[in-house]
Protein backbone atom coordinates (compact mmCIF):
# COMPACT_ATOMS: atom_id res chain seq x y z
CA UNK A 1 0.00 0.00 0.00
CA UNK A 2 1.47 3.77 -0.74
CA UNK A 3 0.40 6.74 0.53
CA UNK A 4 -2.54 8.83 -1.49
CA UNK A 5 -0.51 12.18 -3.73
CA UNK A 6 -2.19 15.09 -2.22
CA UNK A 7 -0.98 17.52 -4.76
CA UNK A 8 -2.59 15.06 -7.32
CA UNK A 9 -5.96 15.26 -5.56
CA UNK A 10 -5.85 19.34 -4.41
CA UNK A 11 -5.00 20.09 -8.33
CA UNK A 12 -8.42 18.37 -9.07
CA UNK A 13 -10.61 20.85 -7.13
CA UNK A 14 -11.33 23.87 -9.19
CA UNK A 15 -9.02 26.75 -8.52
CA UNK A 16 -11.69 29.57 -8.54
CA UNK A 17 -13.31 27.59 -5.48
CA UNK A 18 -10.41 27.76 -3.88
CA UNK A 19 -9.85 31.57 -4.20
CA UNK A 20 -13.09 32.25 -3.37
CA UNK A 21 -12.39 29.93 -0.11
CA UNK A 22 -9.59 31.77 1.07
CA UNK A 23 -10.94 35.47 -0.61
CA UNK A 24 -7.37 35.61 -1.77
CA UNK A 25 -8.45 37.71 -5.04
CA UNK A 26 -11.84 39.42 -6.44
CA UNK A 27 -12.36 37.05 -9.22
CA UNK A 28 -14.26 38.44 -12.78
CA UNK A 29 -15.46 36.22 -15.37
CA UNK A 30 -13.74 37.25 -18.47
CA UNK A 31 -15.18 34.15 -21.69
CA UNK A 32 -13.54 31.27 -20.34
CA UNK A 33 -11.22 32.56 -17.96
CA UNK A 34 -11.02 34.78 -14.58
CA UNK A 35 -8.64 37.36 -14.28
CA UNK A 36 -8.16 39.91 -10.86
CA UNK A 37 -5.38 42.03 -9.36
CA UNK A 38 -2.35 39.76 -8.81
CA UNK A 39 -2.77 38.61 -4.87
CA UNK A 40 1.03 37.86 -4.47
CA UNK A 41 2.80 39.86 -1.58
CA UNK A 42 5.61 41.14 -3.85
CA UNK A 43 3.21 42.42 -6.71
CA UNK A 44 1.58 45.30 -6.41
CA UNK A 45 -0.99 45.03 -8.79
CA UNK A 46 -2.88 48.16 -9.95
CA UNK A 47 -4.67 46.14 -12.65
CA UNK A 48 -6.14 42.79 -13.47
CA UNK A 49 -2.62 41.16 -15.25
CA UNK A 50 -3.54 37.73 -12.93
CA UNK A 51 -5.23 35.16 -15.45
CA UNK A 52 -6.73 31.98 -14.30
CA UNK A 53 -6.87 29.70 -17.45
CA UNK A 54 -10.06 26.98 -17.70
CA UNK A 55 -6.97 24.39 -17.08
CA UNK A 56 -6.96 24.80 -13.67
CA UNK A 57 -3.15 26.93 -13.99
CA UNK A 58 -2.19 30.60 -13.00
CA UNK A 59 -0.29 32.96 -14.58
CA UNK A 60 0.44 36.57 -13.48
CA UNK A 61 1.56 38.64 -16.74
CA UNK A 62 2.91 41.76 -14.40
CA UNK A 63 5.12 40.11 -12.22
CA UNK A 64 5.60 36.48 -14.24
CA UNK A 65 4.57 34.37 -11.46
CA UNK A 66 2.31 31.24 -12.95
CA UNK A 67 1.38 27.87 -11.10
CA UNK A 68 -1.52 25.59 -9.92
CA UNK A 69 -3.70 26.09 -6.95
CA UNK A 70 -0.88 24.57 -4.69
CA UNK A 71 1.52 27.07 -6.03
CA UNK A 72 -0.51 29.95 -5.67
CA UNK A 73 -2.10 29.17 -1.97
CA UNK A 74 1.87 28.90 -0.63
CA UNK A 75 3.40 31.68 -2.19
CA UNK A 76 0.09 33.99 -1.05
CA UNK A 77 0.33 32.54 2.50
CA UNK A 78 4.23 32.35 2.05
CA UNK A 79 4.04 28.74 3.45
CA UNK A 80 5.39 25.76 2.04
CA UNK A 81 3.61 23.46 -0.89
CA UNK A 82 2.87 20.68 1.55
CA UNK A 83 1.95 23.12 4.05
CA UNK A 84 -0.82 24.46 1.49
CA UNK A 85 -1.51 21.26 -0.57
CA UNK A 86 -2.33 19.69 3.77
CA UNK A 87 -4.42 22.82 4.11
CA UNK A 88 -6.36 22.80 1.07
CA UNK A 89 -7.17 19.58 1.31
CA UNK A 90 -8.56 19.38 5.06
CA UNK A 91 -10.79 22.72 4.19
CA UNK A 92 -12.20 21.11 1.55
CA UNK A 93 -13.02 17.79 3.11
CA UNK A 94 -9.99 15.47 1.47
CA UNK A 95 -8.80 12.64 2.85
CA UNK A 96 -5.32 12.09 2.60
CA UNK A 97 -4.56 9.62 5.73
CA UNK A 98 -5.83 6.52 3.92
CA UNK A 99 -3.68 3.79 1.82
CA UNK A 100 -4.26 3.25 -1.67
CA UNK A 101 -3.55 -0.27 -3.22
CA UNK A 102 -1.24 -0.95 -6.04
CA UNK A 103 -3.66 -0.99 -8.68
CA UNK A 104 -5.97 2.02 -7.74
CA UNK A 105 -1.90 3.71 -7.04
CA UNK A 106 -1.17 2.65 -10.93
CA UNK A 107 -4.22 4.28 -11.85
CA UNK A 108 -3.78 7.33 -10.44
CA UNK A 109 -0.67 7.69 -12.02
CA UNK A 110 -2.12 6.75 -15.62
CA UNK A 111 -4.67 9.66 -15.26
CA UNK A 112 -1.98 11.85 -14.23
CA UNK A 113 0.39 10.94 -16.86
CA UNK A 114 -2.72 11.14 -19.74
CA UNK A 115 -3.52 14.59 -18.09
CA UNK A 116 0.22 16.19 -18.03
CA UNK A 117 -0.25 15.35 -21.91
CA UNK A 118 -3.53 17.36 -22.17
CA UNK A 119 -2.17 20.04 -20.20
CA UNK A 120 0.86 20.12 -22.65
CA UNK A 121 -1.18 20.14 -26.35
CA UNK A 122 -3.39 22.94 -24.90
CA UNK A 123 0.13 24.99 -23.65
CA UNK A 124 1.13 24.31 -26.71
CA UNK A 125 -2.39 25.15 -28.74
CA UNK A 126 -2.22 28.73 -26.24
CA UNK A 127 1.00 29.08 -27.55
CA UNK A 128 0.37 28.72 -31.02
CA UNK A 129 -2.86 31.18 -30.95
CA UNK A 130 -1.22 33.49 -29.40
CA UNK A 131 1.42 33.58 -32.12
CA UNK A 132 -0.81 33.59 -34.74
CA UNK A 133 -3.40 36.49 -33.44
CA UNK A 134 0.22 38.43 -33.02
CA UNK A 135 1.10 37.56 -36.53
CA UNK A 136 -2.53 38.26 -37.96
CA UNK A 137 -2.45 41.38 -35.92
CA UNK A 138 0.68 43.02 -37.27
CA UNK A 139 -0.09 41.67 -41.02
CA UNK A 140 -3.66 43.33 -41.05
CA UNK A 141 -2.04 46.61 -39.65
CA UNK A 142 1.45 46.77 -41.88
CA UNK A 143 -0.67 45.10 -45.08
CA UNK A 144 -3.22 47.48 -45.94
CA UNK A 145 -6.83 46.36 -47.76
CA UNK A 146 -4.95 43.09 -50.14
CA UNK A 147 -4.07 42.12 -46.17
CA UNK A 148 -7.67 42.39 -45.07
CA UNK A 149 -8.38 40.60 -48.22
CA UNK A 150 -6.14 37.96 -48.03
CA UNK A 151 -7.40 37.16 -44.19
CA UNK A 152 -10.71 36.78 -45.01
CA UNK A 153 -9.63 34.35 -47.95
CA UNK A 154 -7.70 32.08 -45.11
CA UNK A 155 -10.26 32.24 -42.84
CA UNK A 156 -13.29 30.99 -45.20
CA UNK A 157 -10.65 27.85 -45.98
CA UNK A 158 -9.66 27.48 -42.08
CA UNK A 159 -12.27 24.56 -41.39
CA UNK A 160 -10.56 22.83 -44.27
CA UNK A 161 -7.36 23.64 -42.59
CA UNK A 162 -8.58 22.03 -39.70
CA UNK A 163 -9.53 18.56 -40.95
CA UNK A 164 -6.08 18.52 -43.19
CA UNK A 165 -4.27 19.26 -39.76
CA UNK A 166 -6.25 16.29 -38.26
CA UNK A 167 -5.87 13.96 -40.99
CA UNK A 168 -1.71 14.48 -40.59
CA UNK A 169 -2.19 14.23 -37.36
CA UNK A 170 -4.01 10.70 -38.06
CA UNK A 171 -1.43 7.68 -37.83
CA UNK A 172 -2.56 5.85 -40.51
CA UNK A 173 -0.31 6.94 -43.23
CA UNK A 174 -3.01 6.65 -46.40
CA UNK A 175 -5.21 9.38 -44.39
CA UNK A 176 -1.99 11.17 -44.60
CA UNK A 177 -1.01 10.90 -48.21
CA UNK A 178 -4.65 11.85 -49.23
CA UNK A 179 -4.59 15.21 -46.53
CA UNK A 180 -1.33 15.72 -48.96
CA UNK A 181 -2.20 15.07 -52.29
CA UNK A 182 -5.55 16.96 -51.47
CA UNK A 183 -3.57 19.66 -50.26
CA UNK A 184 -1.32 19.99 -53.26
CA UNK A 185 -4.58 20.02 -55.62
CA UNK A 186 -5.63 23.20 -53.95
CA UNK A 187 -2.16 24.45 -54.18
Amino acid sequence: MHAVNIFGLVKQLNIVDVINHYKIAELKQRGRRWVARCPLPHHDDHSPSFVIFPDGKWKCFGCGEHGDVTDLIAKVLNIKLIEAARMIARDFGIEVDKLLSPAVRHKIIQQAAQEAKKREKLEKAHETMSLLVRTINNTLAAGGYQAHCDFAELAIKADYYEYLIECLLNKNTQIQMMALNSYERLI
